[in-house]
């Protein structure tokens, strides 16, 4: 329940009653944004009350007057399953861009899922049949932030 909630309203308040957010990092590029957070939910058996989530939030478009905010959750396993595609892709950098790999989400009604790639940064996408696609290009600037969030998130959710 918590992931469903999460997923479908990442980053937009009001979240239920015993849920905290935590935003671990946020990297920006243009008017794009892409939003490593932490969700802990009191009001739910210990074993499920956390969860992580990588959001991608683009700008609103003409006809379109919010933000889209594609996001994709995470348990523990799932997040050493980023940081291992997360690892190839660091190490995979060239010129020019390759897939690394992707994750399919769980516990969920709207099944995202999750594309990396390598290149002069890291590419993520995240899909949804609910809200289509969404891309973030993370600059090589950003990876020891992004790296420095991913550790932390691991850290959260292990304990």
């Amino acid at each position: 329940m918590i992931v469903l909630t999460v997923s479908v309203s990442l980053f937009v308040p009001p979240l239920q009653a015993g849920m905290q957010l935590d935003i671990v990092g946020k990297f920006q590029d243009a008017d794009l944004e892409l939003d490593v957070a932490t969700v802990f939910d009191s009001e739910v058996e210990t074993s499920r009350s956390k969860v992580a989530l990588l959001g991608i939030v683009t700008p609103s478009r003409p006809g379109i007057a919010t933000p889209l905010r594609n996001s994709f959750s995470f348990r523990l396993d799932e997040w050493l399953s980023l940081i291992v595609l997360w690892t190839k892709a660091v190490k995979a950098q060239s010129d020019s861009w390759k897939f690394v790999g992707s994750m399919t989400e769980t516990e969920s009604s709207d099944v995202s899922h999750l594309s990396v790639g390598a290149g002069p940064g890291e590419k993520f996408v995240i899909s949804s049949p609910r809200k289509g696609y969404a891309a973030y290009l993370l600059s090589r600037d950003d990876i020891a932030g992004f790296e420095k969030a991913l550790h932390r998130v691991k850290d959260f959710l292990s304990r």
